[in-house]
């Protein structure tokens, strides 16, 4: 059945359309939550330890006491197994070499050890600058294609409603105003049709079918005056 085919697509491609466009934001989320636990997890935990190291030397002159060394090395420790840039290796490794003698109290060992583990925060910041400049490229991405299949979902319900339009409300409008016409008195106005699913058009056939049965029996029992239905036909009789 046309008719049926016809709703049946309108109906289903628009909800295809708003599947694909659920399926995208669903994409965009599902993209950008691993972006920033990604930052969560690998540098904000990098950035802590190294924080943490620099409160154990930042809390004593000289020789650090051994509890708080024990907290210093267990610092370096989860610095060390969270490594995501390829910088902080040798970093790390100066880090330890050093650490000996700046928890003993040598000041100088101190100073290099503090610039390294400035080093290492602030890699850890780049890398964070770099994921959080990757999530909002997603972010824009996932905006903009929202936009796009937003704006072709639109065009295509534009498309599908105007097909819908000219095959079953055309026809239903022009069946409307035949019937309209002739009980407004005009008995020869007849529903015109093309491109109308088949049960519409054997629906304006048959319309049509009654209307000119309707026409021949007023014709028949002088419900209509030939004068009125036919004046050129009157006019050739009186001439002849």
């Amino acid at each position: 059945m046309e008719l049926r085919r016809d709703f049946i697509l309108t109906v289903g491609v628009l909800l295809a359309f708003n599947i694909l466009l659920s399926l995208g934001a669903i994409g965009l989320f599902s993209r950008m939550g691993p972006a920033i636990e990604r930052i969560l997890q690998e540098n904000v935990y990098s950035i802590e330890a190294c924080e943490e190291m620099l409160s154990v030397l930042a809390s004593h002159q000289g020789a650090v006491p051994q509890p708080d060394r024990n907290g210093f090395r267990q610092a370096l420790r989860r610095a060390r197994q969270n490594i995501t840039e390829s910088e902080e290796t040798p970093i790390l490794d100066a880090i330890e070499s050093r650490a000996a003698a700046a928890l003993g109290g040598n000041p100088q060992s101190t100073r290099l050890l503090v610039a390294d583990v400035r080093r290492l925060i602030r890699i850890n910041r780049q890398a964070m600058e770099s994921v959080d400049q990757e999530a909002r490229r997603l972010g824009t991405a996932g905006a903009w294609s929202a936009v796009f299949i937003a704006l072709l979902s639109f065009a295509g319900s534009m498309a599908l409603v105007r097909r819908l339009s000219r095959r079953v409300l055309t026809p239903l409008l022009e069946l409307h105003n035949t019937l309209e016409s002739v009980r407004q008195g005009d008995p020869y106005r007849r529903c015109h049709f093309s491109d109308v699913p088949s049960e519409l058009r054997t629906a304006l056939k048959d319309v049509n079918r009654l209307l000119d049965t309707a026409q021949e029996v007023r014709l028949s029992t002088g419900g209509l005056t030939r004068v009125a239905a036919h004046p050129q036909a009157s006019q050739g009789e009186k001439a002849g």
